[in-house]
Parts: C-alpha cells; structure tokens; sequence
C-alpha cells in the first residue's frame, strides 16, 4: 500500500496522483511510480469534488482496468468500494458511521469505520 504523492502511471499519458494505492504485484514498482493499474485506488474526497471522483475519476480508472476503486467521503463519513465489471464499476460493499465494512473479494479484511473518522470535527448536525 503507497500513498500519495505518489505517480501512478495507467498509461504513458495518463498519470494521476490517487490518496491510497495498492499493488500486487511489485514488478509494478519503478523509479517513476506504479506502472499500469493497482489492484485498488482509494480516494478521499474533497469538500465540494465528490460528483468528480464519483463520474470522471472512475470512468477513467475503469477504462484503464483498475479491479477496485474505493470512495472515502470524511463529509459523509461514508466508505464505498466498488469493484469493475463489464467496463464499469458497481457497488461492492459500503457503510457509514461507525459500521464495520466487509469486502468479498478481500474476506480477511474487515474495516471499523469509526476508527477512520477519529480525529475528525463532528459531522453537521442533521436539524
């Protein structure tokens, strides 16, 4: 797992600076960056991007074969995991607040949501 700033390179014109990245297989590593698709890119929203990384980040993930693209929204306080198929992304696994995310093709790991907001001002209040 590698965080940014870090390159990853999808093709030779096409380089993005995703926040979490995780490979499989090292021979992916070079003095660049990380060449060719990650088995998973994470995202972290930005105050006011989220359409962005939700439309043309994954569009442009999915079409150069990035298997898993995850959605950390610390607004919402929401995880989504998303998994390609057929060209495009759908929902694998999500939660809220302080649930705990499991993720089928990763069946070792389990994800206590509460300990990524730690630290974190307390979400607006829904008045």
């Amino acid at each position: 797992m590698f965080f940014a700033p870090l390159d990853v390179i999808l093709a030779e014109e096409d380089v993005v600076q995703p926040d979490l990245v995780v490979v499989r297989d090292l021979a992916q590593l070079s003095s660049r960056g990380i060449e060719g698709a990650p088995f998973l890119v994470v995202e972290v929203v930005s105050p006011g991007r989220a359409h962005y990384d939700r439309t043309a980040k994954a569009q442009r993930y999915a079409a150069r074969g990035v298997p898993h693209y995850w959605i950390v929204d610390p607004e919402t306080r929401r995880l989504e995991c998303f998994r390609l198929g057929a060209g495009q992304y759908a929902l694998q696994a999500a939660g809220t607040g302080s649930d705990v995310v499991e993720v089928s093709d990763l069946p070792a790991l389990t994800i206590p949501l509460a300990t990524l907001w730690l630290g974190l001002a307390a979400p607006p209040s829904s008045r």
